[in-house]
């Protein structure tokens, strides 16, 4: 609703609350391995104030309330030439950032972040089992993932 009307107000049953929640269950349960997660929304993307609402920092200040620092978060659309996605992906695979937010175009391939990945969460639709792919390659640190599509476990 708050992508069409960005006055609605937020309410404890909305999907963005519940990725929140999960988000920081696991952020906290992975702290001694620096597990990190991806969240990926196609829709509110990041845009200027000006612009309107964006789900990425929305979702960001909310994480960042709950006690997660600003510098463990990053969007992958700031990486906007190679040498930044190197250094994303470096800083993502050694736990450095350890929530990754992503549209399904920007880290949907060709984002080789997957060593610490614990969890992915989807945020709109369509799921499909190809989006998870990184999550589940070999050679990785996290054996135990999990993949969540509003609130629920689905891997």
């Amino acid at each position: 609703m708050r992508l069409i009307d960005p006055a609605y107000t937020l309410s404890d049953n909305q999907k963005i609350l519940q990725v929140v929640d999960n988000v920081e269950w696991i952020y906290r349960d992975g702290a001694e391995d620096k597990a990190t997660q991806m969240i990926f929304s196609d829709i509110g993307t990041p845009k200027s104030k000006e612009e309107g609402f964006d789900v990425y920092n929305e979702l960001k200040a909310l994480l960042v309330e709950r006690g997660i620092p600003k510098e463990a978060i990053a969007f992958v659309h700031d990486a906007n030439t190679d040498d930044k996605k190197n250094s994303l992906s470096r800083k993502v695979n050694s736990g450095e950032v350890r929530i990754l937010m992503a549209s399904t175009e920007k880290g949907g391939t060709g984002l080789n972040v997957q060593s610490r990945m614990k969890a992915v969460h989807h945020l709109d639709v369509p799921w499909r089992p190809s989006d998870v792919g990184r999550i589940l390659r070999t050679f990785k640190i996290k054996k135990n993932v999990e993949v969540t599509d509003n609130g629920k476990i689905i891997i």
